[in-house]
């Protein structure tokens, strides 16, 4: 394989950026089957341009909920938004491209394999012929929070330290293809080596989102460990020893978290601190946005951002995104496993009412398991539109002529899932299905939903990080038996085998053949039926510009300044 290096594309990190256009030529495939957002020929923006240097600004914002933790023992958007912010990524990360239709920046997951990615802590990087080999060299001069420069060490603790924890760090090394810690090596100070299992074209992708368990200041982070807590999970569990663009100076749980700028970090963000608020009802985050109390009200209820949006001081900024809300029959109960009652369901549900009603006619309805945003997507393998008597002929061929008794579970702190289930239970109960919701604490949701215990279910936390429609597949639906996150079950010899081949088959035909056969079985056997995806939706007071989105779609607050 050939050498890529980032000489030519200078990441945000602890040296000096120089600003530059970024080019945009992308390589679409010619085929009218494949759909995929298209950037400027020429960017009216410089995606890369720092913050202003001569601000430095206060952000206030309300959050839903505290996060559970800052390291990679929680999963929750909180805590993946302050992972970002403290920790900044991994050695990778997306090019931010500028998407006209949004007016935003965004990462460029619909550019062409590795073109995708440029080096954030890297400047350099390079794989052996065999593809089993990947050496990096680290940019020198970036620094910590605590002031202590970033090398191989930082990295090959970081990396050991997530194997001992088996958190989210391992579901990365699994992906990636690494055993074990012994994988990552030090061959000098400034350079970090991977042996990974088998070649795998999405590494450099993988490496642009794996901000789980790091990179550790270790030099930081061991001053807090202790004979018994020789990883010092107690002290990151909310403290942070990171190389990103803020660190945590205080945290009350149920409260308010208080962020202040890396001193080290370049380029320096012109947001100088952040005080978080913690406001569990959406009605009254959207209150103090109103009132000027604060700069950013999160995860609002898109009634809610409409409201937003008629106020002439206030904006909502919003991009295509990657989220798959989906209603998830679960094939651990003998029904459910039926594809043709799981056809039948995909028409009976009420996608253009849950559009208008739910979402305001903002967003898309999802058609493909690929979100519409990345490489590959076509539409043209989902048939389902609503069509009742299409559904009563169809579970009459399933064996259900007069219905059968139904549970629809839904996290009841998403407000939006539980108005699609009110949705979706009148259209099921009009084609013979005795429905009944179950509205659920998230602790216990989550419990039932990964454990499968479920009947059914709507969900709308699902958003692949890595632009790739085998890896989507693979996270969410494949392998049940040793993965979590297939939470309906799902369990195709055919996909299991289609999206393993993701991690071996390299860009090109065979790759985009596969792509398409993937999205094909998620509309012929139904293991997901897609709803709507809203789209990046952020509540902002109107002076607040720089939005960069990223396939985590958290607010990255390093990028924003004042107009």
């Amino acid at each position: 394989m050939i050498q890529r290096s980032t000489h030519r594309s200078t990441p945000r990190s602890s040296t000096r950026i120089v600003p530059f256009l970024i080019l945009l030529a992308l390589a679409f495939l010619a085929t009218a089957t494949l759909s995929v957002p298209r950037a400027a020929a020429q960017a009216p923006v410089d995606c890369l341009a720092p913050p202003p240097r001569n601000q430095d600004l206060t952000l206030v914002a309300a959050y839903a909920a505290s996060p559970p933790a800052v390291d990679e023992i929680a999963f929750t958007m909180e805590t993946e938004n302050l992972m970002a912010l403290t920790y900044g990524g991994d050695l990778m990360q997306y090019k931010p491209i500028w998407y006209p239709d949004y007016k935003v920046c965004g990462a460029g997951v619909n550019l062409t394999g590795d073109e995708a990615v440029m080096g954030r802590w890297a400047e350099s990087w390079k794989s052996s012929a065999d593809g089993l080999t990947w050496t990096f060299g680290l940019k020198k001069g970036i620094k910590s929070e605590a002031g202590n420069e970033m090398t191989c060490e930082d990295h090959r603790w970081s990396w050991e330290r997530g194997f001992e924890m088996k958190g989210v760090k391992v579901f990365f090394a699994q992906v990636m293809g690494l055993k074990s810690a012994q994988d990552v090596s030090c061959p000098d100070k400034y350079t970090v080596q991977f042996k990974i299992k088998a070649a795998n074209p999405l590494l450099l992708k993988l490496f642009a989102m794996n901000y789980y368990g790091g990179p550790f200041d270790a030099t930081e982070a061991k001053k807090h460990a202790t004979a018994a807590d020789p990883w010092a999970k107690e002290w990151l569990k909310s403290n942070t020893a990171g190389f990103g663009p803020y660190k945590i100076v205080r945290n009350i749980p149920g409260q308010e978290m208080e962020l202040v700028r890396n001193p080290n970090y370049e380029p320096r963000p012109a947001v100088g601190r952040i005080l978080i608020k913690i406001i569990p009802d959406s009605a009254t985050r959207l209150a103090l946005l109103k009132r000027g109390q604060v700069d950013f009200a999160m995860r609002l209820r898109e009634r809610e951002y409409q409201e937003v949006a008629k106020d002439a001081t206030l904006q909502v900024v919003r991009h295509a995104a990657n989220f798959i809300p989906y209603f998830g029959p679960v094939q651990t109960n003998p029904i459910m496993a039926n594809p043709k009652v799981r056809q039948a369901l995909a028409y009976a549900v009420p996608y253009e009412e849950i559009h208008q009603k739910v979402y305001s006619g903002q967003g898309q309805q999802i058609k493909s398991i690929t979100p519409k945003i990345f490489p590959n997507y076509t539409d043209k393998f989902w048939p389902y539109k609503t069509d009742l008597d299409k559904a009563r002929a169809l579970l009459k061929e399933a064996g259900f002529p007069n219905g059968f008794d139904m549970t629809i579970s839904y996290d009841k702190a998403i407000p939006e899932m539980e108005e699609a289930c009110i949705l979706i239970k009148s259209s099921f109960d009009k084609i013979g299905l005795k429905t009944k919701l179950e509205g659920l604490p998230s602790a216990v949701y989550s419990e039932t939903k990964f454990t499968k215990k479920q009947m059914a279910h709507c969900d709308n936390f699902q958003w692949p990080w890595i632009a790739d429609t085998g890896y989507t597949a693979w996270v969410y639906l494949t392998h049940p038996k040793t993965n979590v996150m297939d939470a309906v079950n799902n369990d195709d010899p055919e996909l299991n085998e289609l999206t393993e081949k993701a991690f071996q088959v390299p860009y090109g035909p065979e790759r985009t053949k596969n792509d398409l056969r993937i999205q094909q079985i998620a509309g012929e056997r139904v293991p997901w039926i897609f709803m709507v995806n809203p789209g990046w939706r952020e509540a902002f007071k109107k002076e607040w510009v720089g939005f960069h989105w990223y396939p985590d779609n958290n607010v990255h607050f390093d990028w924003l300044y004042k107009k």
